[in-house]
């Protein structure tokens, strides 16, 4: 590396001498030379124009930066997730301005630094898709907590064969067509299970029947009780959640 006179990088002078190998103790502000009496500045070899052998060594700010906008493009897009990965991205952003700023009187971490802020901006943008992912996520799991309004009836509960079946009724007393899900609980003489069944685009004040059954080891009498919710979201089956 050459030797020669440049910018300061322990910031307290206006160029320091570069003896080709390290920094040295002889300073110069306002074109008048003299020894620094702190000594030869920041340790460790570098270069020329103030830059360390290592990326972004002297400039922590700027390491956060590239470190947070990476994990905000990780997390800007899922559901949920977007709100830590927004916070991270603006993080990342504020962090990469200052490790910019420190650049220029270090030496070191520019580049580290623009890398901060390209990633948090750019998670800031996906933000918007996790956004989108999010509303429709609440929309259906909310659909599915609070169905449209009902009535249930068991008409019977029946073991027969190794198999507990029971038959009832929902009527769709809502304004709008309704989609839900039945959920029945069978109280067995030795035990308790369910199961469900899904029931599409019942008509306002529509009654339809539907029948709910499984395997058992028990026999004799049997009880059920309906717990119903509106259509799975994304048709993945979920637990039940009672009243």
């Amino acid at each position: 590396m050459p030797s020669g006179w440049f910018p300061d990088p322990h910031g307290r002078h206006d160029h320091r001498w570069f003896n080709g190998t390290a920094w040295t103790a002889d300073v110069s502000d306002n074109g008048q030379r003299f020894i620094d009496p702190l000594g030869a500045g920041p340790s460790g070899p570098f270069g020329p124009s103030g830059q360390s052998t290592s990326d972004g060594q002297g400039n922590g700010s700027a390491v956060a930066a590239i470190t947070l906008g990476l994990f905000a493009l990780t997390l800007a897009w899922a559901p949920l997730l977007v709100v830590l990965g927004v916070i991270l991205a603006v993080l990342a952003l504020i962090f990469g301005i200052r490790g910019l700023r420190r650049s220029r009187t270090v030496g070191t971490g520019r580049g580290l630094a623009i890398a901060g802020i390209a990633t948090g901006g750019a998670a800031l943008a996906l933000a918007v898709v996790g956004i989108i992912f999010t509303v429709a996520m609440l929309r259906e799991v909310g659909d599915f907590i609070e169905p449209a309004e009902h009535e249930t009836s068991v008409t019977s509960c029946t073991i027969s064969d190794g198999r507990i079946v029971v038959e009832a009724t929902i009527t769709n007393l809502d304004s709008v067509v309704g989609d839900f899900t039945v959920y029945a609980v069978f109280v067995e003489p030795d035990d308790v299970a369910d199961a469900h069944t899904e029931v599409d685009a019942i008509d306002p004040g529509e009654t339809r029947e539907i029948r709910l059954e499984r395997n058992v080891a028990a026999v004799g009498e049997c009880e059920a009780r309906l717990v119903v919710h509106g259509p799975l979201p994304y048709g993945l089956d979920m637990e039940r959640v009672n009243d």
